[in-house]
């Protein structure tokens, strides 16, 4: 003889019994002791939250032998057949296999007989929102003018594709998913009923794959106890789920935050000898760096979902990783998940993400490149700053058509000079200049609107691997620059980018006067030649067609033409 699975036996027989959804509850036994019951209700919701079976026991709590009562006493005819399925004044309908003008119209003809047993007769339509138009145009009729012993039970889980005009004609409640605390204290429930025994990590982690549904829950448990010689271990639930071990997400987070390439490529590879489905292990891998953020930023909603085994490791670990970099690697992963789930090679594109983010590698920004060229280009304009034609690389110029300096004579006796010592954080301080605007950017995406119009006013001065020196036009935003709640964001945003979160000095004006000398009193300061900028497409003054360069302003239309090319050529 075959065995009721799990679910279905512990498939609540009362209100009290109805777990997680204590608003939607209170309001069906105040209707049912007040005598208000409604002609149609609408039950939305994920699926497993317990539409269908709110709605059975509400049907016999109307039709109870001893009601209506709100505890319906479930051994009476009419109750015994609401749960085995057998009454004839409970109409079950699927609108997904049913979902034709025919079905509803049979229904129609059937809706004005009188219930069988009970006192109400009850229609159960799920997935309603699978009704064709005209389906639902015939059900709203029934729902305008419904007999006053039928009681209608609409449930979906996706409200938003029912008719307004059905949505209107209907108490509408809202199932909530139930949170994974919850759903393994009810798994406990039961495995303590079903003398079955079970780690509480086991519970917890057939809680959390369940997604908030009792019934897959139930069902999962169902199965392992089939599964299961004794106890239910949670290395029992990991090997039947296929999910893998919390040791290894643990080492994969750590190997990426250390930028242990190779570990990491090497987890990989052990879990696709042994047959994983990496797809999964990428799912399972953002849901642990989803713990560990929410163990910095929300401690109270992460402790709710996972095991009591498993927070000290989580919260040490929480502590190394900042929160930049595991948004960052969440991003990551999420776009590496989209190409999986459309077709692309799990094991390859694991395995660029993870030198991606091992290697601290980020695609160069277009738009900061450009905005770089602007700012640049106006400063020169409006005389801020001197050519940048000094700063160019060694060869730039001769790469674009300018003679080479002549190389000077060598003198007699002369001394060799000592070689510069080059100071390493003057490329990070033109990284940090370039990327600024994508900093600005990032501040404004992340809503911290007033810090990204502070520091959008800044020019980067300086870096000297400490101290991060910002100029300003006014006083007001050198103020607000220093503040906690502007300068937060900015230096967690720096992080993020380049893995330092420097000291801030902040003034108005440009660089401090000391670094070149006032010229002598009475004298008025020299001003630097500059040629005059040519408009596009015009050759500078002296060219003579022989495409050199003899502006700063040619530097900068060369510039933004070879990378208006790139964009074109990269969007075509």
């Amino acid at each position: 003889m075959s065995r009721a699975a799990l679910y279905r036996r512990w498939r609540p027989r009362r209100f009290s019994e109805i777990a997680g959804q204590e608003p939607v509850v209170r309001t069906l036994v105040r209707a049912i002791e007040t005598d208000r019951v409604a002609h149609a209700y609408l039950f939305s919701g994920p699926r497993g939250t317990g539409k269908t079976s709110t709605a059975k026991v509400l049907a016999m709590g109307l039709n109870c032998v001893h009601g209506p009562t709100p505890e319906p006493c479930g051994g009476c005819e009419s109750c015994r057949g609401i749960i085995e399925g057998s009454s004839l004044d409970v109409v079950e309908m699927d609108a997904a296999s049913n979902r034709g003008i025919d079905e509803i119209r049979d229904l129609r003809d059937r809706v004005n007989l009188s219930p069988a047993q009970g006192r109400v007769k009850v229609y159960i339509i799920d997935e309603v929102h699978m009704l064709t138009a005209e389906a639902f145009n015939a059900l709203l009729k029934m729902l305008e003018e419904p007999p006053s012993h039928v009681v209608f039970v609409l449930a979906t889980t996706e409200r938003h594709k029912v008719l307004p005009t059905i949505v209107s004609r209907c108490q509408s409640f809202e199932f909530r998913r139930p949170g994974v605390g919850l759903l393994a204290e009810k798994l406990g429930e039961i495995a303590a009923a079903e003398n079955m025994e079970a780690e509480p990590e086991a519970l917890t982690l057939i809680a959390r794959r369940a997604g908030g549904s009792f019934r897959d829950a139930e069902g999962l448990l169902d199965q392992l106890s089939s599964f299961a010689e004794g106890k239910v271990t949670t290395a029992m639930v990991r090997e039947l789920l296929g999910s893998v071990s919390f040791e290894v997400l643990l080492d994969v987070s750590s190997a990426l935050h250390e930028r242990r390439a190779a570990d990491a490529l090497r987890a990989l590879d052990r879990l696709s000898n042994e047959g994983k489905d990496l797809g999964q292990f990428a799912e399972e891998f953002t849901a642990h760096l989803r713990t560990l953020l929410l163990l910095q930023s929300a401690p109270e909603v992460a402790l709710s979902e996972i095991g009591e085994e498993e927070r000290t490791p989580l919260e040490e670990q929480a502590a190394e990783i900042p929160p930049a970099e595991l948004v960052r690697t969440i991003e990551v992963l999420g776009e590496t998940r989209g190409r999986i789930r459309r077709g692309s090679d799990a094991r390859l594109e694991l395995e660029l993400a993870f030198v991606r983010l091992s290697r601290g590698y980020a695609e160069p920004d277009l738009d900061d490149l450009m905005a770089r060229i602007e700012r640049l280009e106006k400063a020169i304009s409006e005389g801020a700053v001197a050519s940048p034609r000094g700063a160019l690389p060694e060869g730039a110029g001769e790469r674009m058509g300018e003679d080479p300096p002549e190389a000077s004579p060598p003198e007699e006796d002369e001394v060799e000079e000592e070689p510069v010592q080059e100071d390493p954080s003057d490329d990070l301080e033109a990284k940090i200049a370039s990327a600024w605007p994508g900093i600005v950017r990032e501040l404004k995406a992340k809503r911290k609107a007033l810090a990204a119009a502070v520091y959008e006013n800044a020019r980067v001065e300086r870096f000297d691997g400490e101290v991060l020196e910002l100029s300003f036009p006014e006083h007001f935003f050198v103020g607000e620059a220093t503040k906690e709640k502007n300068l937060e964001p900015l230096l967690e945003a720096m992080e993020g980018r380049f893995g330092k979160r420097p000291r801030l000095e902040a003034r108005v004006g440009g660089k401090r006067g000391d670094d070149e000398a006032p010229p002598p009193a009475g004298e008025p300061p020299e001003e630097p030649e500059s040629p005059a900028p040519r408009p596009v497409g015009e050759a500078s003054e002296g060219a003579g067609g022989d495409g050199r360069i003899r502006s700063e302003q040619e530097v900068f239309e060369l510039a933004r033409e070879y990378f208006g090319r790139q964009n074109h050529d990269g969007g075509s």
